[in-house]
C-alpha cells in the first residue's frame, strides 16, 4: 500500500507540472514543503546561487536534508572544505536512506525500479580522484560535483510521474520529449569566474562517467555543470563561460534564439516580470524585495528569463541584466 500511494503521489505531481498549473504553496519566500521534491530542487539552487552571490542562506527550518548540499557549497565558498565534506557526508547518508534497500524492495516490490534506476545510474558515476598530489579543494569540488549528481537523481525519482523511459544519464525521457528533460542541478554561473579551475577539473571527472554510448553529448551525460546561459553546444567553453559570469551585461546583449517559456512552476512576480514585462516591472519587483538568485524547479532564474524576453532591449537590457545577475 506504501509503495502504490508514493506512487499515487508522484504520479499526480507530475501531471500538475505538465498542466502547467503547478501550486505555489511555498509562496514568494519558497519555504520548505517536505515531501515536494520541486520545492526541494528550487531550494537548492536557490541556496547556491545565494551563497556564490554573498547572500545570507534561506531559513533551514523544516528543510529537507538534501538541502545541506546548498551550505556544504557555502562554507566551500568561505574556504571550510572540512566543514564541507562533512556536510557532504551528511547528504550521502541521506542519499542512502532514499534509495530502497533490498529488505524495503522485498517488502514492497513496486519500490524495485526505483531501486534499480538510482543505483545502477550511481554506478556509472566516477569516483574523484583523491591521495597524493590532489589538492584537498580540488578533491571536495570534484566530489560536490558527483554528490550534486546524485542529489538530483534522488529528487527525480520522487518526482517524475514514471521513470520508465526517462534516461537518467542522458537526462531526456524517449520516445517523446518531457518538461524534465534536461533537468539537473547547476554551480552557479559566478563560479566560473571565481573557481574557473576547478569547475574545468570537475567536468573532466564527471566525463569519465563509465559506459556511455558514443553519440551522447557532455550535455546529456550530465556534464553541464554551471548555470550560465551559454549558446547550446557551448555549456563547456570555461573560456565563454567566465566571460558571462565576469561581464554579463557585456556578453548577453544578443537575445537567445526563440522566446523562452513562461515560468509555469514555483514562479515569482520577478520571474513573470523578466519574461514578459520591461524595465520598469522587473525594476518594481525588486524594489518590493524580490530575490533576483530565487531559481525555480528547472534551475531558472530571473535572468534566464530575461534573456528570452524581446520586450527588453538595448540600455534597458544591459541595465536589466546588472540587476538580475
Amino acid at each position: 500500500m506504501a509503495g502504490a500511494a508514493a506512487l499515487l503521489l508522484v504520479a499526480g505531481t507530475g501531471v500538475w507540472w505538465l498542466t502547467g498549473h503547478l501550486p505555489s504553496p511555498a509562496g514568494e519566500d519558497l519555504a520548505p514543503l517536505p515531501g515536494d521534491g520541486l520545492v526541494t530542487f528550487a531550494r537548492i539552487q536557490t541556496a547556491m546561487n545565494r551563497a556564490a552571490a554573498g547572500k545570507p542562506a534561506l531559513p533551514s527550518e523544516g528543510a529537507d536534508p538534501l538541502e545541506a548540499i546548498g551550505a556544504a557549497l557555502r562554507e566551500f565558498l568561505a574556504g571550510n572544505t572540512v566543514g564541507a565534506a562533512h556536510l557532504l557526508d551528511d547528504v550521502e547518508a541521506e542519499i542512502d536512506n532514499r534509495v530502497p534497500s533490498d529488505e524495503q524492495v522485498a517488502a514492497d516490490p513496486l519500490l524495485a525500479d526505483k531501486e534499480e534506476w538510482l543505483v545502477s545510474y550511481f554506478e556509472l558515476l566516477p569516483e574523484p580522484e583523491s591521495g597524493k598530489g590532489i589538492k584537498a579543494d580540488t578533491y571536495v569540488f570534484d566530489r560536490f560535483a558527483v554528490v550534486m549528481r546524485k542529489v538530483d537523481a534522488v529528487l527525480l525519482a520522487e518526482i517524475l510521474p514514471t521513470l520508465k523511459g526517462y534516461d537518467l544519464v542522458a537526462r531526456k525521457s524517449a520516445p517523446d520529449p518531457s518538461v524534465f528533460d534536461g533537468m539537473m542541478l547547476r554551480f552557479p554561473c559566478r563560479l566560473a569566474a571565481s573557481h574557473r579551475n576547478l569547475l574545468e577539473d570537475a567536468a573532466k571527472t564527471l566525463s569519465q562517467m563509465g559506459d556511455q554510448p558514443g553519440d551522447r553529448t557532455e550535455e546529456q551525460m550530465g556534464v553541464v555543470l554551471t548555470d550560465c546561459p551559454a549558446p547550446k553546444g557551448h555549456e563547456t567553453d570555461f573560456a565563454l563561460l567566465e566571460r558571462i559570469a565576469r561581464d554579463p551585461a557585456g556578453a548577453l546583449m544578443v537575445s537567445a534564439e526563440g522566446s523562452v517559456p513562461l515560468p509555469r512552476d514555483l514562479r515569482t512576480k520577478l520571474m513573470t516580470a523578466a519574461a514578459r514585462g520591461k524595465l520598469a516591472d522587473i525594476t518594481t519587483a525588486l524594489e518590493a524585495g524580490a530575490d533576483p538568485q530565487r531559481a525555480d524547479a528547472r534551475g531558472r532564474t530571473a535572468l534566464h528569463y530575461l534573456l528570452g524576453n524581446p520586450a527588453v532591449s538595448g540600455a534597458d537590457r544591459a541595465a536589466a541584466i546588472k540587476l538580475l545577475y
